[in-house]
């Protein structure tokens, strides 16, 4: 019997990979989705509510045991980082498209606010995303479930941050602050980075791939760990070859395109990977862009005791993590620096304090001065914008091998001026902030640390310049797309989840259109 041929193979489950299938499934399209990790059972699988002391080294471990999932970068799970998300949802806006117009730095986008604007909102619709249209020209409003209450160290940091002209809006999640159809509200259990047991907070599997395969166009390949995208002669993708998670085993699926998903530098790799007579230096790479432009948000941290509620008593107000934001507010300043950041806080988890080990003291004191403090504990995470530049790129060690005999992804970062005087700045601004509210300082991060990945597969118009066009289509191959934060020609200061979700739905829309031409 012939191998099933199906429409489209995505690689990857996550929050592109699972609008995808979804949308895609709904349009009549025939999907498989292919995933390195196992399936995951959110409500029982996950430490959800585990506390420290029940464990030993007081190490609460992702899952629990038995369960398979999230041990390593090649294995995940169904629903990819999505289960262990903390669910920011900020729209992008036209100055984030298009930065380079504004400041001559960086790069645009090929496509434009107006462009991504009925899929963000489509997006809010689909997962719910709780927050409040404040009507920021840098910060889109979109279509929101009621803001939650800000918590008393919010509004001591809100009352500081206003005394120097500073905003502190309610966060954006898309996290239910009210109960739908088929998913309860958020119940505040403080430990949203560690899976969320009701499906609450949204993730992939749950919200967009478990109900599509009910329409009977979606099939997922669990345990498959992609280690080659195929291109014919005739240059043309014609599926994927994996790797048992267990058995070690070859296996291949066929399509009549391939979309790979599998989180920034993850899609980054296999593309590498896959090289051939057609893409020695990897697939869809004539531009020898592939890698390039690596632009990972940087972060500082300035962790900080709120005077005002040291000694107070302690009282279970974790939430769902941070429930305000400090929303860019550099573009219209004098600075000598491109770009501006964007300030989350107070998103800590209370279960792990290692904060302690900072302060001074021993025995009973000590510890009196530690839950003295606990309730007053918070920590400012400025996040800027990297310009693109050739010191920062991935690319693969061949050197060094995984579990799999794959080579390991290697990430190279170089911090520009430009980098570093905005480093300065928003940490200025973390510190300046907190004293403003009345904080004590406990630590400064001196230099910047890498967070959310972004880049190195750039979309542009300029097949010369970039990997995939502005419907994240491969320049070099018809029927092969790229969908994951690695596609950004630029990062903005904001979490680029919700953006990817968008960039998925209209890149669905797109293939779907294609199919029912003929064009694929």
């Amino acid at each position: 019997m012939a191998t099933k041929v199906y429409d489209v193979c995505i690689v990857g489950s996550g929050a592109a990979g699972g609008v995808l299938s979804a949308h895609l499934a709904r349009a009549g399209v025939d999907v498989a989705v292919v995933e390195g990790g196992p399936k995951v059972d959110t409500r029982t699988a996950f430490n959800t509510h585990a506390m420290p002391y029940e464990f030993l080294n007081r190490h609460i471990p992702t899952m629990k045991v038995g369960k398979e999932g999230f041990d390593s970068e090649r294995s995940r799970g169904v629903g990819g980082k999505t289960m262990l998300w903390n669910a920011v949802a900020w729209r992008f806006s036209h100055r984030d498209f298009k930065g380079r117009t504004y400041e001559a730095a960086g790069e645009d986008w090929p496509l434009d606010y107006p462009d991504l604007a009925p899929y963000y909102e489509r997006i809010e619709r689909e997962v719910g995303v709780c927050g409040n249209a404040d009507h920021l020209e840098d910060l889109p409003d979109g279509v929101f479930l009621p803001p939650v209450p800000m918590k008393q160290s919010d509004l001591l940091i809100k009352r500081g941050a206003a005394k120097l002209g500073v905003n502190v809006i309610h966060v954006r999640k898309s996290t239910l602050s009210v109960a739908s159809k088929t998913r309860p509200a958020c119940h505040f259990c403080g430990n949203c980075m560690a899976g969320c047991d009701v499906a609450a907070k949204y993730n992939s599997a749950d919200v967009h791939m478990n109900p599509a395969l009910r329409t009977g166009k979606l099939e997922i390949f669990p345990n498959s760990v992609v280690r080659e995208v195929v291109v014919s002669n005739e240059n043309r993708v014609t599926g994927v070859r994996f790797l048992d998670r267990h058995t070690k085993q070859e296996g291949e699926i066929r399509a009549r395109s391939v979309v790979v998903s599998c989180a920034c530098v993850q899609s980054v790799a296999l593309l590498l990977m896959s090289k051939s007579r057609l893409y020695p230096s990897g697939l869809g790479n004539s531009s020898g862009e592939l890698g390039k432009n690596f632009i990972p948000h940087f972060t500082g941290g300035v962790e900080i005791f709120l005077k005002d509620l040291i000694g107070k008593p302690v009282v279970n107000d974790e939430g769902f993590l941070d429930h305000a934001y400090v929303p860019s507010f550099m573009h219209n300043r004098k600075r000598d620096y491109a770009r501006s950041f964007g300030m989350q806080f107070n998103y800590q988890n209370h279960r792990a304090v290692g904060w302690a080990r900072s302060l001074p003291g021993f025995g009973a004191a000590y510890k009196e001065s530690v839950k003295a403090r606990y309730p007053a504990y918070v920590v400012m995470s400025p996040y800027g914008e990297m310009l693109p530049h050739a010191g920062s790129y991935i690319d693969l060690d061949d050197k060094q091998k995984d579990a799999f005999g794959l080579p390991v992804a290697r990430r190279t970062i170089a911090y520009s001026d430009n980098d570093l005087k905005l480093f300065r700045e928003m940490t200025d601004w973390a510190r300046r902030i907190s004293e403003s509210a009345g904080a004590e300082i406990l630590s400064v991060s001196p230099d910047p640390k890498p967070n959310h990945e972004i880049g190195g597969a750039r979309m542009g118009s300029d097949p010369r310049r970039s990997v995939v066009d502005k419907f994240c289509r491969s320049h070099d191959v018809p029927n092969l797309y790229v969908v994951d934060a690695s596609v950004f020609p630029s990062s903005s200061e904001k979490n680029p989840t919700h953006t990817i979700m968008a960039l998925a739905a209209r890149t669905a829309e797109h293939i779907a259109d294609r199919f029912k031409k003929g064009d694929m």
